[in-house]
């Protein structure tokens, strides 16, 4: 069963419909008031202090903004009424439940913050998220993404909505021209004028712009480490999460150009020009056949184009010149369970199911998994592999390369799995985002990780070193920093331990792999 089918047919969505819906209503209260540099906002009262939501930080990427780098947003007239959630971006429609009650509401306009400020008084560190879905889904309204935790122990949380698929990771300049330029990284600046939106305005919600932290999971993870790696981005932010992400996913040029040309064969367009006018509904279409159909897991992923990301994440990283932040960052141990079997539920790969990687290049890494572990079944061997090509070695990479570079660095591995079904046994892709979140015991947010009073336990301690991360640059007492010399990982399990050089044979296996840009 894949995720789409999974999700679609967990009973628990259909079950949760009205607690959905209370949950997408903002809580009710005394109004509070923000000055913007666009004008006052106007945000709701909640437990915690004073919610806004759906706040843009951008013009509307529409009309002759389309696959334009984003441009700062107007000023109004009027006060903004941030009582509700932005539409999310143009995407496949969602399995119900998953992001609200109904249908997910999308459009090309959406880019927009949603704001969680405490109630004391500030200057407030800052955390703004990123959230994930492959740069081809997603929203900033997910259910477990609820700021009000965070709120209430002293930071201001933010939700960031940016453009994702082709309208916000398709390099048109090889159609287009150099006048399009950069388009391939319009999702990544997207976050990037949130960001200086933030640190234009988030004083007036009680934060403080010099202490923010970036932070994502997934492909949003993967994001966060190219903002690392993005001139525009450095000194907007002074730390950064990574949460299942790495610093290999990525295209080069050449690769954005031949992707741009098969999308536009896709589209049926006879002119390139076509694009900036055609429904979003055909650009979408085309979209999903790309991703059929690309020899990677994930196609739209940011570009190395010489100026917007002038290199692979990771080079830069290793050699210093990605910014020097505090880092957390850290995986789940068996991410790809979360994706179920292949269809043939024989554990086999095949190319479409790697991000890093080409099929050959893994075929003697995969092979080694037979024979070193000859107890696991098919299946889970074909997990175990999988994990490791595109979050383990990625994280295991990052994390070196920054602690090399002599940047904190803090490395994670959430090993507590889930007791019932669906993924009984595996602490899966995702598994975190209700601990770190503290909604363990939100029946919206439950399903995604462990369960039962353990996993209450366990998100007391991962939000809490959350939380001391995002206040000071260093996660709670008892967390030993990474360094090269002794690679100490925090194991986050009923009872949590530092160990050093975690699952080392394993790790073995892929010296030398090849991993390219897709």
């Amino acid at each position: 069963m894949d995720r789409r089918t999974f999700l679609a047919s967990t009973a628990l969505a259909a079950a949760n419909t009205a607690a959905l819906a209370a949950a997408a209503r903002p809580a009710a209260g005394k109004v509070g008031v923000a000055e913007t540099r666009e004008g006052p906002v106007h945000g709701v009262a909640t437990e915690s202090g004073t919610a806004y939501f759906g706040v843009p930080f951008a013009s509307p990427p529409i009309g002759s903004l389309r696959f334009r780098a984003p441009q700062p947003p107007a000023r109004r007239s009027a006060p903004f009424d941030a009582t509700g959630f932005a539409p999310a971006p143009i995407q496949q429609p969602p399995p119900p439940g998953l992001y609200g009650p109904g249908p997910l509401p999308q459009s090309e306009d959406c880019l927009a913050l949603n704001i969680w400020t405490p109630a004391t008084a500030g200057p407030h560190p800052v955390y703004l998220w990123i959230h994930g879905g492959g740069n081809v889904a997603g929203s900033s309204r997910m259910p477990v993404f609820d700021g009000s935790r965070f709120a209430r122990h002293g930071i201001v949380c933010v939700t960031v909505s940016y453009r994702v698929g082709a309208l916000g990771f398709l390099d048109l300049s090889a159609l287009l021209g150099e006048d399009y330029a950069g388009s391939g990284n319009n999702g990544l600046l997207d976050i990037v004028e949130a960001l200086r939106w933030v640190r234009a305005n988030i004083a007036a919600f009680g934060g403080d712009p010099r202490q923010v932290t970036i932070g994502g999971q997934s492909a949003g993870a993967k994001n966060v480490c190219a903002l690392l790696a993005m001139p525009a981005a450095r000194g907007l932010f002074s730390r950064a999460i990574v949460q299942s992400g790495g610093a290999e996913t990525a295209i080069d040029r050449d690769g954005a150009g031949r992707m741009a040309h098969r999308f536009l064969e896709l589209t049926g367009a006879s002119d390139a020009r076509d694009l900036l006018t055609l429904d979003s509904t055909m650009l979408l279409a085309a979209q999903v056949k790309l991703q059929k159909s690309w020899p990677r897991k994930y196609p739209f992923r940011a570009v190395v184009d010489g100026s917007v990301l002038p290199d692979l994440p990771l080079s830069m990283i290793r050699d210093g010149r990605a910014a020097p932040v505090p880092l957390l960052l850290g995986t789940t141990r068996d991410e790809i369970a979360f994706f179920g079997p292949n269809a043939a539920r024989d554990g086999s790969v095949v190319q479409g199911d790697l991000a890093n990687m080409a099929l050959d290049a893994f075929a003697p890494v995969y092979d080694a998994y037979a024979r070193n572990f000859p107890a696991l079944s098919p299946l889970d061997r074909r997990y175990r592999a999988l994990t490791a090509e595109e979050y383990w070695l990625p994280t295991l990479r990052t994390a070196a390369g920054h602690a090399a570079a002599r940047r904190p660095t803090w490395l994670y591995r959430l090993d507590m799995p889930r007791s019932a079904a669906p993924n009984a046994g595996y602490a899966v892709h995702g598994s975190e985002l209700p601990l770190v979140w503290d909604k363990v015991r939100d029946p919206q947010c439950a399903f995604l990780g462990p369960e039962g009073p353990e996993a209450e336990a366990l998100s007391a301690r991962m939000h809490a070193h959350w939380v001391s991360f995002i206040r000071s640059g260093a996660p709670g007492a008892g967390w030993p920093l990474y360094r090269p010399d002794a690679p100490q990982t925090m194991v986050f399990a009923t009872e949590d331990s530092a160990m050093t050089r975690l699952d080392e044979d394993e790790r073995r296996q892929w010296d030398g792999a090849r991993f390219d840009f897709g």
